[in-house]
Order: C-alpha cells, then structure tokens, then sequence
C-alpha cells in the first residue's frame, strides 16, 4: 500500500517533480562534497591495501600453485574427478553465489539509503529511480569487480590441476564470475523491491530456487563421485547458470571456440534482461522497504563492529516474512529428566530448514571419510563438515543463552541444563551417521574411517555448546593491545568468538586416525573420546560463567 507521502508526490505535476528532484540533487551535492572526497580516500586506500596485501601474499602463492602445476604434483585421482566434473560443478557454484547474492536484498538491499537521507528525502517530492538507481550502479559495479576478481583466481586455479591455458581459464572464470556478481545483484534489487509486500508467491519462488540449486549441486556432487554422466550435457545448456559457464568449459578444451561465444552471447542477453527489471524495480521501491533496510543495515553494522555476530543475525532475521504453517506438538514427556530434549525436539521440529542442513553436513561429512586414496588435508575437511551438522542441532539451546528467563524455572544448575541441551543433538547425529554408514555399505562405498564418526559426536556437540554458551565478548578483549603488528583487539575477539569448535577441531586433526587417512587403531578412537569428555566439562564452566555473568 502506498505511504501518505507517496500519494502527496503523486498528486505534484511530474515537470515540477522533475524540477524539484534536480534541485535537491544539485543541493546534496554541494552538501555531501567533502563527505564524498573523504569517502573516496578512503576506498582508493582500501583498494590500495587489497592490491598490496594481494601482491604480497596472493601472487606468491598463485605462482607456487603454478610451479607446481608445471612439475606435476597437482596430479592425481582428486585432481581428475574435479576437472571432468567442471560442466556440472561451475554452473552450481554459479548458481549458489546467485541465490546467495539475491537472498542479501531481503534485508540489505543494493538501492540502499542511509537512515538520515531515507528520513529526509523520501517524504520529499523527488523521483525515487534519480535517487536509487546510483546506489544500484555502485552496488553492482562492487560487487561485479569483487567476483571478476575471484572468478579469475578460480580460473587460474583450475588451470593449474591442468585445465587449458592459464591465461583462457583467467579470462573464462573472470567472465562468468563477472556474471554471476552482475547476476546477483540485479535479483537483489528485485527482491528488495518486493521484500515489504505480501506477495503469495515469494516463498514459493524462493523455496523453488533452493530446490533448483539443489539438483545442480546434486549433479555435481554425482560427477565428482562418478565422473562424466549424460548431465554433463544437459546442465551447461540448462540456463543462465550453464551458459556463463560454457566460456570456461571451451578454454578447458571440453568444446569450440562456438561454444564459448554462443554462451557469452546468451549470458549477455540474460544479464541485459535481468538489469532491465532491476533498473524497473528500483525506481519503484517501496519507501517502507528502505526505511527498514536502513534500520536493519545500522543495527547489522554495529553488531559487526563489537563482533557480536548472534546480534546481527537476530537483526537479519527479523526481516523475514515466514508463511503461517502448522505447529508441530510433540506428547509432553511424563518425566522431568525429558523436559529438556522434548523442548529441543519440538523446536528442532519446527525448524525444517537446520534439520535439512543437518543431514546436508552430515552426508557430505560421510562422503569426505568414503574417499579413497585423498590426500590428508580432504580427509580433515569431514571434521568441520561435521561440526556444522551439530551446530544446527544446538539452536534451541543458543536461544535460550540469549535470554535466561526462559530456563528459570527449571531445576537444574546451569551447567546441568547446557549438557541437557547436547541429548537430542548427540542422538540424532549418531543416528545419521550411522545411517550413512550404512548406506555407503550398501553401495559399496564403506571406507573403515566410518568407524570414526560415532565417537566424534561428543566431542562436536560439546564444541557447539561451547560456542552456544559463549555469550559476549568481554570488554578487555575488545580493548586488546597494541603490538608491533596492530592491535590485538579484532584478533582476540574473532578468537573468541570461535574457539569452542577452535579447539575441538585443532585436538581431533592433531593425533594420527582415520581423519588422516590411517587405519582405525585404540588411539585413534579413543582420542576423541578423551576430546569429548574434556568438552563436556568446558560446557559446564562456559554455561555457569555466561548465566553469571547476566
């Protein structure tokens, strides 16, 4: 619905709107002079920062990645499955980082106004799209530059496992990274510019784009395990997603040079087609829209600056709109001791979406461990996978540290409930991961590092209430200290913020087991489960020490 202000400009004859909004540009501009030389400044010292530090540390290692490319030792089993899955594997990153991008316009928009000009000018009579549209440009131009940049590196990279000429491959993964920042950005403004409506369709268009990237992911994840199948045809030619994929997959030597022009042409006409509603959507966002983006972009940027990263998501998710669905009612427990994880079920329950990502994890966590032949440092990427498969599991406790009262009329201490709250997930990722070791029996894949999962679950349930538990960051932490190499302050505090999983992992990848690649011995397994008991005391310390301290 329109805003009372909406309609006042719509009643002003459009020369004088026109009029009007040129004055008030012209008087933003002489305002705003210095503010926007010291804002140049200061992004010519932030580019020349990331190109120093990209000089310092970047090309060495690129070279290093080259040189050893050249000699060879890039070689290998890993090597081949991710170059002959390149025709699937592209267009599903591509299509990630797209939905990623778009997703971002439902609380921060690429045509955003800060809150002082949202409060000002919007009730202005002024033309929304001169006002808006530069804001879109700037965010796309950032945003394109950022993922040239990183296409172009993803390009080299592959190019070094043996994938045609380092300099076809840079300029391939340049375009299409290009095209999927452009991509991106452009969906943003669409949403953004629905984002405050109660439009019937949008979680039905969100949840089918999740499921399209899905299947490309799952077509991916189909060529690295297996190697080449008919989607390696069909994908690349699939849509948007496979044609700004095809200039990479012609400089690989997989097709022509026809190849890769017929697909920078289509990209190109996707692009042109999405930036021509995008440029539409912005001249006519919602003034509601922008003011609360703004409160949210302010509320989001002070979290980030004290590093409280729990704020900031609370303040993302304010912003969303969920579809009214049935409550889901779990049978009250008649005993008191399953108070705790009848709660957890019931919220876990009402949560699909981290159950989804739970058994995501834990599949690819399987997956990493049924590898054979990896190399050591593949192998330890199942750790991490894992611990974010537990992390999922321990939301209704992170909802409850965020305000206590919610507990106070439970019986226990607060380290008893912390460990209460590690029942439900401990159960339910043993029983993923033993049902995904029975399914990499039944089809031939059983690898004995499987033996290690079930006594991993302690030791990264207690990591993810560890960092459940955290609670803010202490002041002298913020404050830090100054060193030859900066101040500690941001070192301490990221630290912080991580090292209940910091830990765990750090302890389980030190000892030699079936993570590394050996065969299952006593030590291996036991390891982990001296790791877990020394986690559950850490939750009890971390819980007592938070509730105290509020």
């Amino acid at each position: 619905m329109d805003e009372p202000h909406a309609r006042l400009a719509a009643d002003v004859p459009g020369d004088a709107v026109a009029r009007n909004t040129a004055e008030v540009l012209a008087r933003l501009r002489v305002v705003r002079a210095a503010k926007r030389d010291e804002r140049r400044r200061s992004l010519a010292y932030t580019l020349y920062c990331t190109v120093l530090l990209f000089a310092i540390w970047g090309v060495p290692l690129l070279l290093a990645v080259a040189r050893a490319g050249t000699d060879g030792r890039l070689e290998g089993a890993v090597a081949e499955r991710v170059l002959s899955a390149l025709p699937t594997l592209v267009p599903a990153v591509f299509a990630g980082v797209v939905l990623l991008l778009a997703a971002r316009g439902g609380w921060r928009g690429p045509a955003l106004l800060e809150q002082a000009a949202v409060t000002w000018l919007i009730p202005q009579p002024v033309l929304r799209r001169a006002l808006l549209l530069p804001r879109f440009i700037a965010s796309a131009v950032t945003a394109s530059s950022i993922a040239v940049g990183v296409g172009a590196v993803a390009g080299f990279l592959f190019s070094a496992l043996g994938a045609g000429s380092w300099w076809g491959m840079t300029g391939a993964g340049a375009v299409g990274g290009g095209a999927a920042g452009f991509a991106g950005t452009a969906l943003a403004a669409l949403v953004q510019r629905h984002s405050g409506t109660a439009h019937a369709h949008r979680s039905r268009i969100l949840a089918a784009a999740r499921a399209g990237v899905a299947v490309l992911w799952a077509a991916a994840g189909v060529s690295l395990a297996y190697g080449p199948w008919f989607a390696d045809i069909v994908v690349p030619w699939s849509g948007p997603w496979g044609w700004a994929a095809l200039p990479l997959r012609s400089a690989a030597g997989d097709s022509g040079v026809f190849v890769a022009g017929a697909g920078v042409v289509l990209t190109a006409l996707s692009l042109i087609v999405v930036g021509r509603y995008a440029v539409d959507a912005v001249a006519h966002m919602p003034a509601q829209v922008l003011r609360t983006q703004a409160g949210t972009a302010m509320r989001v940027q002070a979290s980030l600056y004290s590093l409280d990263l729990r704020q900031a998501r609370a303040a993302v998710r304010t912003t969303r709109r969920r579809a009214a669905r049935r409550t889901v009612r779990l049978p009250f427990p008649g005993r008191s001791w399953l108070v705790v994880p009848w709660r957890d079920a019931t919220a876990l329950l009402r949560a699909p979406g981290r159950l989804v990502w739970t058994v995501v994890w834990a599949a690819a966590t399987v997956a990493l461990l049924c590898l054979d032949s990896a190399p050591t440092p593949v192998t330890l990427m199942a750790l991490p996978a894992a611990y974010l498969a537990a992390a999922q599991l321990v939301e209704p406790a992170r909802i409850e540290t965020d305000d206590i009262r919610r507990a106070a009329h439970m019986p226990w201490s607060a380290a008893q409930l912390a460990r209460r709250h590690g029942l439900v997930p401990a159960a339910s990722l043993m029983a993923l991961f033993t049902l995904g070791g029975a399914v990499a029996r039944a089809a031939g894949w059983w690898a004995d590092s499987l033996l290690l999962l079930p006594v991993l679950v302690p030791a990264l349930v207690g990591a993810a209430l560890v960092s459940a538990y955290r609670g803010p960051v202490p002041a002298h932490l913020m404050i830090g200290s100054l060193t030859p190499m900066g101040d500690t302050g941001p070192l301490g505090a990221l630290l912080w913020q991580v090292r209940g999983p910091l830990v765990a992992l750090v302890c389980l990848a030190a000892v030699d087991g079936p993570a590394r690649g050996t065969a299952p011995d006593a030590p291996g397994l036991l390891w982990p489960l001296a790791v877990g008991a020394a986690m559950t005391w850490w939750v009890g310390v971390t819980a007592r020490r938070t509730v105290r301290q509020q």
